[in-house]
């Protein structure tokens, strides 16, 4: 039996987080990357690259959080 490493607080806390950033955060950045991509050239576009980026951060935050609950 393994020892936990995290209080009931902190789990929680974490679970809310991932809670949010799964359900909230990426639908609606997800959208803006699909709405600034409809405007066309994408190498200049400061919306398309900035919520991208933040797509990615995200999904590695949500991919971390996953790991750490396994």
């Amino acid at each position: 039996m393994k020892t936990p490493l995290i209080t009931r607080e902190g789990y929680e806390k974490l679970k809310k987080e991932m809670d949010t950033l799964w359900r909230e955060e990426r639908p609606e950045v997800t959208k803006k990357v699909t709405w600034a991509a409809s405007l066309g050239d994408r190498s200049e576009n400061a919306d398309y690259q900035y919520n991208k980026k933040r797509l990615r951060e995200i999904d590695r935050r949500v991919r971390y959080l996953t790991k750490c609950f396994e």
